[in-house]
């Protein structure tokens, strides 16, 4: 659709050796397994207009969501409560303020580019938004790689930069030492190398503030000794994936409680809850009709399922009623699940096993059901692996632009790839990570 002859050339007259040894030294210690036979050969490239539409849409709804949020409640806990969040999690909100200024501090939304444009289908608000590392290194990649007339016309930004700054700017705000902890788990990012973490010190520390790395219970366990080190911790957990995953919450709120100001706020996660998907798509009293336009422009329907009637399409229906007459034609999805967790496309689920999620949704009172929205064809570059060829395919994706202190901070890009010609087909994934280059001229 919008891969046409206009973009800058790219990569792919380089000897394909250049591209694996950039991969191997890049990833080293982490290289994932898209590496192996099928990899991204430069950004996935799109109009620079295309991306100023997307920055400023993604700017209203952030504005939309934080809105939505807030007037279901006075405070954090009253907005938990009309959430429905688990209510183990209420010990981790902190002052007001803090919680209402950095709640959308870093985020990505999840979406697709269709026939008609842009349509969000989530948005992720926390420190430990995924992508941040994979962007960073890919496009680091390609602007080695591109040829320098291309290079000068493609805009590929930096979201480790751009978290550079935002951090000076909090750091500057509260009067703060330039020092910060960033504080992760391997396990939940998949990989066993320390490396992945430390490309964020080393960006940090270049960038004039000193940082250390901890693993959760290392930092719990030093705050015993080194509690007044780190005015500023980067949180890059998820309360609700430790819950879901069994683990013990105490390393992480001994973090939210050692007095330090930690990023992102727990509200963060109630910024990103999709039932304010639902809020918005319904249509608040206090939207004006601008922003209803705009929510239809840019957002799929979506209602929480433990609504009964529901205006589709111009008719009146039980929702349940809606949900099985057209399976096909919708998502259900928990409210506040992340790395795709209890997501449910009906197109792929059987008629019995839609109908026990729909009890399930029910019984929760949480999740919602979003109408599904289909992927344009977009055109991209990889490379197999294997055979040292590069390859042109044209494919279906998902985006995923890092909204950092309120601008857009890079853009990865997941898209589904065809195995190599005479490969056996792979189990589960077949898609990719790759970055989106955005085009002048």
């Amino acid at each position: 659709m919008d891969h046409s002859s206009t973009a800058p050339q790219l990569i792919t007259a380089a000897d394909p050796r250049l591209l694996l040894n950039a991969f191997d030294h890049q990833f080293r210690g982490f290289r994932s397994f898209w590496f192996d036979r099928i990899a991204p050969a430069g950004p996935v490239l799109l109009p620079a207009a295309r991306g100023a539409e997307l920055e400023s849409a993604a700017g209203r709804l952030v504005d939309l969501l934080r809105r939505a949020a807030w007037s279901l409640g006075d405070d954090c806990a009253a907005r938990h409560r009309a959430l429905g969040l688990d209510e183990r999690l209420t010990a981790f909100y902190g002052d007001e303020e803090v919680e209402r200024t950095y709640a959308t501090a870093i985020g990505r939304p999840d979406l697709i580019l269709t026939e008609s444009g842009w349509k969000f289908i989530e948005f992720n608000f926390c420190s430990a938004t995924g992508g941040q590392v994979y962007t960073h290194l890919l496009n680091e990649v390609w602007r080695q790689l591109l040829p320098g007339q291309a290079s000068g016309s493609v805009t590929l930004a930096d979201p480790l930069t751009a978290r550079n700054a935002l951090l000076h700017a909090v750091l500057a705000e509260h009067g703060l030492e330039p020092r910060v902890a960033l504080v992760g788990h391997l396990a939940d990012v998949g990989v066993r190398s320390r490396r992945y973490y430390e490309i964020e010190i080393d960006a940090l520390r270049t960038a004039g503030i000193m940082a250390e790395y901890f693993e959760a219970d290392e930092f719990a366990a030093a705050l015993d000794t080194r509690a007044g080190d780190f005015p500023l911790v980067l949180e890059r957990m998820v309360p609700q994936e430790w819950l879901d995953a069994g683990r013990d919450l105490g390393p992480l709120l001994r973090i939210r409680k050692c007095g330090a100001l930690v990023l992102s706020p727990q509200s963060s996660y109630q910024v990103a809850n999709k039932q304010l998907f639902a809020v918005l798509s319904t249509g608040a009293d206090w939207m004006t009709d601008r922003e209803r336009e705009f929510v239809r422009t840019y957002l799929p329907w979506s209602r929480g399922i433990r609504e009964e009637r529901v205006e589709y399409q111009g008719e009146t229906w039980k929702l349940t009623d809606l949900l099985v007459s057209r399976r096909a034609d919708f998502v259900l999805k928990r409210s506040d699940g992340d790395q795709r967790a209890d997501v449910h496309l009906g197109s792929r689920t059987g008629a019995a096993a839609w109908e026990a999620v729909i009890a399930k949704a029910r019984r929760a009172g949480t999740w919602i059901a979003q109408e599904t929205v289909h992927s344009a064809e977009i055109g991209a570059d990889v490379l197999d692996c294997e055979r040292g060829e590069y390859l042109g395919i044209s494919t279906r994706a998902v985006f995923g632009p890092l909204v950092i202190g309120g601008r857009m901070s890079g853009c990865s890009v997941r898209y589904e790839v065809p195995d190599p010609r005479n490969a056996a087909a792979r189990p589960g994934d077949s898609s990719i990570l790759g970055t989106v280059g955005w085009y002048s001229g």
